[in-house]
Parts: C-alpha cells; structure tokens; sequence
C-alpha cells in the first residue's frame, strides 16, 4: 500500500475535519465550564469560610459571656427578708405585751356562785382568742407566701449554681 497513491475524497476529508473542529469546540467547552466551576467552587468556599469565621466568633463570645456569669456572683439582696422578720418579731411581741397581762389577770380563784358571770367572760375570751387566732391565721398565710417566695429565689439561685457545693436541701411546700 502506497500512501503516495493513495486517493481520498474530498468528502472524507471534510468529514474529518468537521470531527476535529468539534472535538476541539467540545475540549474548549469543557475547559471553559471547568475553569466557571472552579471559579464558582473558590467563591462558595470564601463564603462559607466568612461565615464560619462569624459563627465561631458568635460561638466564642457567648461563651465568654457566659463564662463571665458564672465568674461573677452576683449578690443577693436579703435586706427584704430581713425587713420582713423584723416586722414578725415586732407583731408577735405587740401580741405578747397585748394577751400576756390579760392571761395573767385571768388566772384568779374561780367562784362557783358567780358561775353565770364567769361563763359571760369566758364567752368574751374564747370571741377574743377566736379573733386572735383569725389575725394569726391570716399572718401566717402571709409569711407562708413570703418564703414561698424566697424558696423560688433559692431554687433559681440554685439552678445557676451560686450555692455552695454540695447543698442538697429542697425549698418550698409550706403548708402542704
């Protein structure tokens, strides 16, 4: 076989090179949509690495703020309660000065011909300690509401951890 005798016809010929002028239009189309991909790739991984970066300052600086919570104590102020008990201790001896004397009084010799007199005043006295006793009642429910009150406060100071370690009692249910 001689390639110097060879003849070829212009058909084929055109044939081939219409196949070498796609091949090349087909490798310039890929290099053109490997060089957009990449381009697009670099974008979205700066994007997301701006976004990481705030997110993990975000994360940082909540946690630094927590951080510092929890290294500062705050204080409580018990100045309220203190108040409170005061008031307390002032009522109960105003009752004490007020009931202590009468109780005293009340403890003479019983005459059994006076019966009728002595039953009038013990009527008058159980009316005074009934009413006593309501006032009691009615103090009480309030100081029962005020350490509910405190048994929430040391229930959430509690949950943030500012009691000492090692603190295992439990507050409220007061009158239950």
């Amino acid at each position: 076989m001689d390639i110097k005798n060879m003849k070829v016809s212009i058909g084929i010929v055109i044939a081939i090179v219409a196949q070498a002028f796609g091949v090349i239009w087909y490798i310039a189309q890929m290099d053109s949509t490997v060089k957009n991909l990449d381009t697009t790739v670099a974008e979205m991984q700066e994007s997301q690495a701006t976004v990481d970066v705030a997110i993990l300052q975000t994360d940082f600086l909540n946690l630094r703020e927590k951080v510092d919570k929890l290294s500062y104590q705050e204080q409580v102020d018990l100045a309220p309660i203190d108040i409170a008990i005061k008031e307390l201790e002032t009522k109960v001896m105003w009752m004490m000065d007020d009931w202590g004397p009468k109780i005293d009084a009340e403890q003479e010799e019983f005459d059994p011909s006076n019966l009728e007199e002595a039953l009038d005043k013990m009527e008058s006295r159980l009316d005074d300690v009934e009413t006593t006793n309501a006032l009691i009642d009615n103090e009480m429910r309030t100081i029962m509401s005020d350490h509910g009150g405190f048994a929430d406060v040391l229930q959430q100071i509690n949950a943030a951890g500012l009691l000492p370690s090692g603190e295992k009692r439990t507050y409220g249910g007061y009158g239950q």
